[in-house]
């Protein structure tokens, strides 16, 4: 067998990606006009005792089959989160579709549908993954692949030219998907990297562990090969980002550089990108990663020179002045409120439009981490 299966099987058991596909029993519970694009709101079953609510964001107007993009949530995040609603409007203005999911734990994944919960990190639900023979990171990449499962259902869609995008926890997500996911034509990997500094001195047990113990089987060029032949990469980060570049050394950034360009020495397909002195950002909501989008995907709704004359805004001024409100770490001008995006007359969304549970919904099993596990270790037994 191909080296690269027999690899790409071994990550995905590390992982404990389940090997059988439940039914998606996909159901649409309205949508929302946004100037041009529609905001579609859907239920997903990911596996028994697991469900996912989701936007789908797209254009008004449908010419053919378009490119579509699973965007995955970072630390805290979840799909009314604004900065993350943004990002997915820019995509769908630009004509490409774009799929954004709540994670497990956050939002309508949480018994009190809490925002910024970070459920996941709870010390015994790491422990009890493990006891399912499941992790939390390997849950996040197959809810993403589900997506990608759902979004190749829809006849308007492309299946040729399927993309993930994330930032921080997305970002890494997004990189176990690039490796994972033969499907995918495009990846963009914001505020994260690929560097042994993330599995022995940096992160969270989500990231952290399961990067170690890809480390004792393979080396990162060999992890990176899995997706370099079919799959575009853009790696995006802010050169002052003292939140995964944490002692200041700059040898997470060395490594990603040293790895990708030994892949591809001309960075035909495989990229990396640095914003000079900005911090933990969402780097995939910029014009640069729209342009990446463009070369990998097409953008259906923009070409590449009306994409470079978009019009910019400072994040934090927009947040300013629809009153949006961003976590202490990140609210600062180093970080999030430093971001640069394409000005499209955007509006914040008001959360209940988002919505796509009914309050009886709400703490249901399907949808929390309890739920999930109390079904995965019952499996077991």
């Amino acid at each position: 067998m191909n080296w690269t299966l027999d690899l790409a099987e071994s990550l995905r058991r590390l992982l404990g990606i389940p090997a059988l596909r439940a039914d998606l029993a996909p159901e649409k519970r309205g949508e929302l006009d946004l100037d041009g694009i529609v905001a579609q709101r859907w239920l997903l079953t990911a596996e028994p005792g697991s469900r996912i609510p989701l936007t789908l964001y797209l254009p008004r107007q449908l010419k053919g089959r378009i490119p579509a993009i699973v965007l995955t949530c970072g630390h805290g995040s979840s799909k009314s989160v604004a900065h993350m609603t943004y990002v997915a409007r820019v995509y769908a203005h630009s004509g490409v579709a774009c799929l954004l999911a709540d994670p497990l734990g956050e939002e309508e994944r949480h018994p009190t549908a809490g925002m910024g919960t970070r459920a996941h990190d709870a010390p015994d639900v790491a422990y009890r993954c493990e006891l399912a023979g499941r992790s939390v990171m390997g849950k996040f990449v197959f809810d993403a692949m589900r997506c990608l499962d759902f979004l190749e259902m829809l006849d308007w869609v492309d299946p040729a030219r399927l993309g993930v995008t994330g930032s921080s926890l997305g970002g890494a997500v997004a990189g176990w998907l690039f490796a994972l996911e033969p499907r995918l034509r495009m990846t963009i990997v914001s505020g994260w990297a690929f560097s042994d500094f993330l599995c022995f001195r940096h992160g969270k047990h989500c990231t952290r562990v399961p990067n170690q113990k890809l480390r004792a089987i393979c080396e990162w060029p060999q992890y990176l090969e899995l997706g370099a032949e079919h799959n575009g990469l853009l790696v995006m980060n802010g050169e002052a980002d003292s939140i995964i570049d944490e002692d200041g050394s700059g040898t997470v950034w060395r490594d990603t550089v040293a790895y990708l360009t030994a892949l591809d020495p001309a960075g035909e397909r495989l990229r990396v990108w640095f914003c000079p002195r900005g911090g933990h950002r969402p780097y995939h909501g910029t014009k640069r990663a729209l342009q990446f989008i463009h070369e990998q995907l097409g953008t259906p709704q923009m070409t590449a020179a009306e994409i470079t004359a978009l019009n910019e805004l400072n994040y934090g001024v927009w947040c300013d002045r629809h009153g949006v409100r961003l976590e202490s770490l990140y609210g600062t001008d180093l970080h999030y409120r430093g971001t640069t995006l394409p000005d499209l007359s955007i509006q914040p969304i008001p959360r209940a439009g988002l919505a796509v549970l009914t309050r009886e919904e709400i703490g249901e099993p399907d949808f929390t981490i309890e739920g999930w596990l109390e079904t995965a270790t019952g499996r077991l037994g």
